[in-house]
């Protein structure tokens, strides 16, 4: 005859399986959910098992859906007033609601930047940086930072490396910025 009561699994079991699967769960978030999701690959697995390029191929559609880049020249400017012709470069860079994205260039040490840049009525918190090339340490140098809806100005580079704008929008809708600018400089674009 058979016991009709099912097996009762000891304290020691029961901690061992729990035990087992947390360190299973965090090994599959450092070697694979890190990776594909966020770029974050401290082990390099990711990159060996081609996990990294997925999070590199979603950033590039976050950034392809957030900025509509480098209209002709000749567009903008008929476009625009006479003004806008003194500038070298415009481009135009959708912020999403709720989200933060940097656009950058590189200049070389003494280079210089001129810049305006609009939302046309939303304000956006902006820190305009510069990181000098080659740098580990995360060092980097603000040159303006606040909440404004256009800002201006120049920029003579106080060291090679990328120089721009940290853009974030607090608010519940998408916000477009204008940026126009000329000088010595070779585009990064959205970093």
């Amino acid at each position: 005859m058979q016991d009709s009561n099912p097996p009762v699994q000891s304290i020691k079991s029961l901690t061992i399986a729990s035990l087992s699967a947390t360190l299973l769960a965090g090994v599959v978030l450092v070697t694979t959910v890190l990776p594909a999701e966020y770029g974050i690959d401290p082990t390099g697995f990711g990159k060996m098992a081609g996990l990294t390029s997925l999070s590199t191929a979603r950033e590039t559609s976050n950034q392809s859906a957030a900025i509509a880049c480098a209209e002709p020249q000749q567009a903008i400017n008929a476009a625009q007033p006479a003004a806008a012709s003194q500038w070298q470069d415009t481009v135009k860079i959708v912020v999403p609601a709720g989200e933060g994205l940097e656009y950058k260039f590189h200049l070389a040490k003494g280079a210089a930047l001129e810049y305006s840049w609009t939302t046309g009525g939303a304000a956006l918190y902006f820190d305009f940086h510069g990181e000098p090339q080659g740098d580990k340490t995360g060092y980097f140098k603000s040159y303006q930072e606040t909440t404004d809806s256009q800002s201006s100005g120049s920029l003579s580079a106080p060291f090679e490396g990328s120089h721009g704008w940290y853009w974030e929008n607090k608010t519940g809708a998408p916000v477009t910025v204008v940026l126009n600018t000329k000088g010595a400089y070779r585009v990064l674009g959205l970093m």
